[in-house]
């Protein structure tokens, strides 16, 4: 199970991000308890990226990341049905980097999907990795991508290699720049869950059987 297997036969990840990614993040408090999230303008992309980079300007850091599993009840506050449904927990990993940045695989694997997940607040672009490790499989997902994709499904993606970049405004479904890493399991991917980013807090008891920790593939 991932991500045992990766531990038990030692596999090194390939930093996702390549060497863009300079010095330690700044840690992003998008969380329900940090008034400060009011702030965000997350229906505004221009107001949204800037008072990102001013947070990252603000902090000496070059760049940041959102945490799994995080509340983020208020910052999906003008999502109405998401709020509704209690959807508020992040069942993935969100690094920031400018736009146009490009992506490598952290292990090797063949590409499930690339698709566009069209509409604000959704994923824009995203690609699906699908992972084969001594006969367990996982995936690995990626959002808020350009749509212009350089892979297709079926296509083998060796570690290391460059296969998306960051996108913005409608590639990025609105949010500011950055991918949303999420580990999928093979239930997940059977029970029809590729684009849910978030879950409610039913399932956080059984989370690792559907949507495990990112942090194991994510190196810098």
């Amino acid at each position: 199970m991932y991500p045992l297997v990766i531990l038990k036969q030692e596999i090194k990840i390939h930093p996702i991000f390549g060497n863009a990614l300079k010095g330690d993040p700044h840690i992003f408090d998008f969380s329900a308890s940090n008034p400060s999230v009011r702030k965000y303008e997350t229906t505004d992309y221009d107001a949204f990226q800037s008072a990102i980079a001013d947070e990252l300007d603000k902090s000496g850091k070059r760049w940041g990341v959102g945490r799994y599993l995080e509340d983020r009840r208020t910052l999906l506050r003008n999502y109405p049905q998401m709020i509704e449904e209690g959807r508020v927990y992040h069942a993935g990993l969100d690094i920031t980097s400018p736009a146009g940045t490009p992506l490598y695989a952290p292990i090797e694997g063949t590409v499930y999907q690339t698709g566009v997940d069209e509409g604000q607040g959704n994923y824009g672009g995203y690609v699906v990795l699908k992972h084969i490790i001594v006969q367990e499989t996982f995936y690995s997902f990626y959002g808020h991508l350009s749509s212009g994709h350089e892979v297709e499904a079926g296509q083998q993606i060796s570690q290391g290699e460059k296969f998306a970049r960051l996108g913005e405004y409608e590639d990025s479904g609105g949010w500011f720049s950055h991918v949303h890493l999420q580990i999928h399991t093979e239930k997940s991917i059977q029970d029809g869950n590729l684009l849910q980013g978030y879950v409610d807090e039913k399932v956080l008891p059984y989370i690792n059987t559907v949507f495990p920790s990112p942090y194991p593939l994510f190196r810098y």
